[in-house]
């Protein structure tokens, strides 16, 4: 039994003694190169509110270097037209029914008028 304990406390100091040796060390993160004079921020904390306004900057300089956005119009001739606000002809015609042209409402039907099955009598 001795023998037994003595080769397990020996296993678990050998274990921890290894995982000291090995340390892993990260690269540091550098966003946007190196800090020039021209690139100093300075963050301002009031209360529980932080300013992140200069690392804003920074990501969005980065994000635009890479992926930059094009100026194109809103909208333009191939826009859908509800988006450009044009009416789509058959689509009111549709909705409106007999009323197209008629009335600003659109068309209801009158409501269906059912008749009993058993006959008037009942």
């Amino acid at each position: 039994m001795r023998p037994i304990i003595l080769s397990l406390v020996a296993a678990v100091l050998g274990t921890s003694a290894s995982a000291e040796e090995r340390v892993l060390v990260l690269p540091e993160i550098v966003i946007g190169g190196g800090v020039k004079s021209a690139d100093r921020c300075v963050e301002v904390e009031i209360g529980a509110s932080r300013s992140m306004d200069c690392l804003n900057q920074k990501l969005r300089r980065e994000v635009d270097r890479v992926n930059p956005t094009m100026n194109l119009p809103p909208i333009d001739a191939r826009s859908p037209d509800t988006k450009v606000g044009v009416v789509n002809i058959p689509g009111v015609q549709q909705q409106y029914g007999r009323n197209f042209g008629v009335s600003v409402a659109p068309y209801r039907p009158p409501p269906p008028v059912f008749n009993t099955p058993l006959g008037p009598n009942r």
